[in-house]
Parts: C-alpha cells; structure tokens; sequence
C-alpha cells in the first residue's frame, strides 16, 4: 500500500502544477478580455489578409531549419548528425512545449535525437542549454533596442521602468549562469566529487546514475573554438530572431496597423517575457496579455492589440502541432520505434534525463 501512495505522489504534484498552471492562464485571459467589444475584435481578426499571415506561417517552418542548422555547429564536438534527426527533433520538442507545461519539450528533443543518433541524451541537452543562452542574449538586446527606441507616454512609464529593471536583472542572472557552466564545465570532477560526498545518503546505484547523467550533461557543454564557427552561431541566432521581427510587422499589416520599425523589439521581448511566466499548456493567456499590452504601448486599441496577439499566437501554436506531429510519423526513426536498440545502447541511456 505505501508503495501505491508513493507511485501516485508524482500524479498528485503534476496535477496540482497544471491546475496552477490553468488558474493563472485564466486570469489573464480575463484580464485580456477585460471591456474588450468582441464584436470589434472578431472584425479585426476576420478581416486579416490571409497572404500575409501565410507568410508568417511559412516563416515558422523556416525557423526551425534554422535552428536545426544551428544546432549542428553546437553538436559537431560530439558527433556529426543528420540534418533530418535535427530538424524532426526540434519540431517534436517545440510541439511537446505546446502541450506540455514546464519546457518539458525540450527534454523530448533532447531524448530524440540522442535516440535517433545514438548519443547521450543528458549530452543533447546540455547543447540545449547553450542554444538557450545564446537565445537569451539576442533577446535582451532586442529588449535594449525597444526600450532605448520607444517614446513611452506618461501613463506607461512605470512599465516601461519595471522593463528595465527586468532586463538588467535578467542580463545580471545570464552573466551568473555563463559563470557557473565555465566554471562546471572546467573543473566537473571535482563537482562530480563534491557532489558524490554530499548525496551519501542516496543508494549507490540511483548516484551512480545521477552522476552519470550530469557528466554526460557536461559534455555537451561544448565551447565553439574556431571563431568562424562562432560568428556563424551568431549569425543564425540573429536571423533566427530578426525573422520573428518579421512576423510582428507582417501579422500588423494583415489587420491594417502602422507602427514605428521599433515596436515590433517591444513586443517580441513583451511576448517572450509572457511564455516565461508559469501557466496553461501553449502559453495561453499569458503570451496574449504581454502583447496585448505591448501594443497597447503604441496607442493600439484593446481589440486590435488582442487580434494581433490571437493571430501571433495561432501562425505558431496551430503550425508547430502539425509540424511536430507529422514529423513524429514520417521521420524515419520515430520515437516507437528505436526502444529497440543494443544493450550497451540501452545501458547509456538509463543514465539519460
């Protein structure tokens, strides 16, 4: 019996997170919709050019070949992979990020491609975790660009203070973290040591895993050492985010806007500020708020801020799903189908996230 009660503790801790989850989206749906005329909004968003947000649709895709290109500079240290494994696991990742809470998508793609290539998992993530970094910078300096750009009337400038201070305390947390892996990356074992004497109290088998896991998360912090490749990395991320840049301007001229070059770094910094807050699966509510209020800034009316952020949300959330579920059936080696693997294979794995 106290086994049973063990086994369903995890079910009870996930269940409570996704109803916290759902609770927060919810009010800010409802703070989204507050005094909002629906027949207004619904005009708006019927009324879009459909070329324009194909286009932003298009350019969704395009994004993840980015990243899977990018993604392979980062993995060269390791192995060599294919171009279809890379861009099949983004897809799937970014889809489970969708639908599942926490970012646990990027443990999935992380698992499928160290299945579909046969490298360590915890290994994959780990050059997860350097792309994210590189994410991150490139989008606090297109936060620094919207705030330096933006003339923000006096009503706004509380937020537009409270903004900054995010930025720089975000920056301050990346400088930490940057530290931190330098640091882990450089002297793992005796980390690995360290942290070996501190877990005495955990049965040697689950340490040996636990150690195992976090060594191969070590190896795939890998540090780009020709500067080609750096600027190369660079280089992708930029293009990687000035195209959602672009997506902003195309998703403003689909419902007839006119804004400043600088709104869409506000509301692009806005928006990614809104999927990093704790809510519903697909970034409900939270994502449409911060845009909502990022055009709101640029004197946009409630409904069309809300239509711009419905359309922004749907030309990603609705082409991801299909996407990384289509690429589940065809890539040609779907997750169900490599449980099947060698027994050294399968022994690495059992110390993978």
């Amino acid at each position: 019996m106290d086994s049973v009660k063990h086994r369903s503790d995890p079910g009870r801790t996930w269940n409570w997170k996704l109803w916290i989850g759902l609770l927060i989206s919810a009010l800010f749906v409802y703070l989204a919709l507050l005094e909002l005329d629906f027949a207004r909004m619904w005009l708006v968003i019927r009324s879009a050019k459909p070329l324009l947000l194909l286009g932003v649709v298009v350019i969704t895709f395009l994004q993840y070949v980015i990243r899977a290109w990018r993604w392979a500079i980062l993995l060269e240290p390791i192995k060599k992979t294919a171009f279809s494994h890379r861009l099949a696991s983004t897809m799937i990742g970014f889809a489970a990020n969708c639908v599942l809470p926490a970012r646990l998508g990027e443990f999935v793609r992380a698992n499928y491609l160290g299945r579909t290539e046969h490298i360590s998992s915890s290994s994959a993530f780990g050059t997860i975790v350097v792309e994210r970094l590189f994410d991150g910078f490139t989008l606090l300096l297109i936060l620094m660009i919207g705030l330096l750009g933006t003339l923000f009337p006096g009503e706004w400038r509380g937020l537009a203070s409270s903004l900054r201070a995010t930025g720089f305390f975000l920056l301050f947390l990346y400088i930490l973290i940057i530290l931190f892996l330098f640091g882990f990356k450089y002297k793992t074992k005796p980390f690995l040591s360290l942290l070996d004497r501190l877990l005495f109290l955990v049965p040697r088998h689950f340490r040996s895993k636990i150690m195992d896991t976090i060594w191969n998360f070590s190896l795939g912090l890998v540090l780009v050492k020709r500067p080609f490749l750096w600027a190369l990395v660079i280089f992708f991320s930029c293009l990687l985010w000035f195209s959602c840049l672009f997506q902003i301007q195309l998703v403003e001229y689909a419902i007839g806007l006119s804004l400043p070059l600088v709104a869409p770094f506000l509301i692009l910094a806005m928006a990614s500020f809104g999927v990093m807050i704790p809510s519903a699966p697909g970034f409900i509510g939270t994502f449409h708020l911060s845009v909502q209020y990022a055009f709101l800034l640029y004197g946009v009316g409630r409904e069309e801020a809300l239509s711009a952020a419905i359309l922004m949300h749907a030309a990603f959330f609705l082409p991801t799903i299909v996407l990384g579920f289509v690429a589940f059936l065809l890539v040609q080696k779907p997750l169900d189908s490599v449980t099947a693997e060698p027994a050294t294979l399968r022994e690495r794995e059992a110390s993978d996230l």
